[in-house]
């Protein structure tokens, strides 16, 4: 069975979403922390809890207020033969249309007959599970036997109760009821027998205390029939299915490191289910090598049989996923929305590439789009600045920067994540129009896209020379001559029409020299990564404290670029 549609009102972090699943078995759920991934894995795994004693609290309302009742529905499809009789579930039969998402209340020949679950909680903390329909709203329990039947398995981070037989679990599916039970009877009887067969060694203290009770009985007139013994007593032998674990050997498999485990129980609940499942799989690349979660993924996306719902916050799994099978939560305001990576309209922005090159972004709140890595570098350095200064960083505000290598993917990137809701903003070089020029940028600006260039066409070396304080220029040369090795006098001089001292210390301030400086660290790449560009950011920060630095086009456009961290 697959899940088709899927409705949550105040479920934890989640006020409302609406989430109309297309026909895919990898739905694999990404965005910045906090923005409740989690949640939706739990809002199904709740829905078709195999067990009757689902325990909630409070907490698990949205904003704890208990007055709003917890509402989940699920709607799925590829239902088995038993739900859709009519001694079971027929009259709540519904269609599904798949072209155009939606629910028709009758079932038509022409769409795919599917059954809406509704679980709900009031402020008693008692959990309802009924199938509904438009037709008859009150609905009709859903029994645990048919919701353990849906086959929903948690992959957590604690999921050793899933490598016994308890109940619920896919081991418990694979193995016949019928022959469980015999063997807990079995087990219980054997523990009995043993018992018996060593009483004079372990009973005889339990037994003279039998005695002296039966002495007691015909006392007062209690009919002895044999004679009082100590024994187990088979209905309080509390011998259960979660007690039987796979072993290997002598050693449970529970002890297993956290990444073999997760990886073995997403196989078992694979095998031998010929209804299929549907898995969560929280964090999917916990204690698990980039090689493994390769591995992992490739057995997940063989599995057509299943229904996988995956989160992540690696790059790595991200690689290795396709956009068709990407989805990006939001949550703004308790409002959630679960946005495909490959819905209609973004092919243009060609995001396939761009989660490979660019994937540490997909899973921010907010996106900086950087020209290159001397620009990530300085933000960089410009974060710890502010840390410094007791504003919070740049991770606190969710904000990803990411370095698109070139003016020219600027606009592309920028366009195809604000496609996607995330917040987006751009800092570029003004240099060179034919890679970023101020018509592009205008472009973005009408997308709601705030676009950060220096003036004067200038790119970040030209402004930084321009604007700086000189004995921040001269720290600068110092740094790029005597920690990063350039030849800085010939390179500087290969760009000025005039001579130069070979001390620093005796080259004095121009607007020339500074120009052909700032050419010079442009074209020689004087800090052209991120280490250097960081590198760099400390060597000037004492210039943010200067009162006529703050009048700089360079402090005015970070001012704003912070502006926009802050409040967006």
């Amino acid at each position: 069975m697959k899940i088709r549609k899927l409705e949550i009102r105040n479920f934890r972090g989640v006020s409302k979403l609406e989430w109309n699943l297309p026909k895919a078995h990898i739905f694999c759920l990404i965005g910045k922390g906090d923005s409740s991934k989690s949640t939706i894995l739990d809002a199904i795994r709740y829905t078709f809890y195999p067990q009757w004693n689902l325990t909630l609290s409070d907490a698990d309302f949205h904003n704890g207020n208990i007055e709003n009742s917890i509402t989940i529905e699920a709607t799925i499809g590829e239902l088995v033969d038993d739900f859709c009789s009519l001694a079971k579930y027929g009259h709540y039969l519904r269609g599904w249309d798949s072209d155009a998402f939606q629910i028709n209340d009758e079932p038509d020949d022409h769409l795919e007959n599917v059954l809406t679950v509704r679980f709900t909680v009031g402020k008693d903390l008692e959990p309802q599970w009924v199938v509904v329909c438009d037709r008859q709203p009150e609905g009709v329990p859903f029994k645990q036997a048919d919701r353990n039947k849906v086959s929903v398995g948690l992959i957590g981070t604690f999921s050793e109760r899933q490598l016994s037989w308890a109940t619920g679990t896919a081991l418990s599916k694979l193995t016949a009821a019928q022959s469980l039970n015999e063997l807990l009877a079995d087990a219980s009887r054997t523990a009995r027998s043993s018992l018996d067969a060593k009483r004079e060694e372990t009973l005889k203290n339990f037994d003279a205390a039998a005695m002296k009770s039966q002495e007691v009985a015909k006392l007062l007139g209690v009919p002895v029939v044999d004679a009082y013994k100590a024994h187990l007593d088979l209905a309080s032998i509390n011998l259960k299915a979660g007690g039987l674990v796979l072993h290997d050997g002598e050693i449970p498999l529970r002890q297993l490191g956290l990444g073999s485990r997760r990886m073995l129980l997403c196989g078992i609940q694979k095998m031998g289910l010929d209804e299929g499942h549907i898995t969560l799989f929280d964090e999917v690349e916990l204690g698990l090598e980039p090689h493994r979660i390769t591995r992992l993924i490739k057995h997940i996306r063989e599995d057509k049989r299943g229904q996988y719902f995956l989160t992540t916050h690696s790059p790595t799994v991200l690689r290795e996923l396709t956009i068709d099978e990407l989805y990006v939560v939001h949550r703004e305001g308790g409002l959630t929305h679960v946005i495909p990576a490959a819905k209609k309209g973004l092919e243009q922005h060609e995001l396939q590439g761009k989660v490979r090159s660019s994937s540490d972004a997909f899973l921010a709140k907010k996106v900086i789009v950087c020209e290159g890595a001397t620009e990530v570098g300085f933000l960089r350095g410009f974060d710890d600045y502010q840390v410094e200064n007791k504003k919070e960083p740049l991770s606190y505000h969710g904000v990803a920067l990411l370095d698109v290598i070139g003016g020219s993917k600027v606009k592309p990137i920028a366009k195809a994540f604000k496609a996607l809701h995330y917040n987006v903003s751009a800092l570029a070089d003004g240099d060179a129009d034919d890679q970023f020029s101020e018509a592009d940028a205008r472009e973005l600006r009408e997308l709601e896209i705030p676009v950060f260039m220096w003036s004067d066409k200038l790119s970040l070396e030209e402004r930084v020379f321009q604007d700086v304080p000189w004995k921040f220029v001269l720290h600068s040369l110092y740094l790029a001559r005597d920690t990063l090795n350039y030849s800085v006098r010939d390179q500087v001089l290969s760009k000025f029409e005039g001579n130069l001292d070979k001390e620093l210390d005796h080259w004095e301030d121009s607007p020339a020299l500074r120009k052909a400086i700032g050419i010079a660290a442009k074209k020689s790449q004087w800090f052209k990564d991120i280490t250097r560009g960081d590198l760099w950011f400390k060597t000037i920060k004492p210039a943010f404290e200067d009162a006529g630095f703050a009048k700089t086009d360079l402090s005015i456009q970070l001012t704003k670029l912070w502006k926009w961290v802050e409040h967006v």
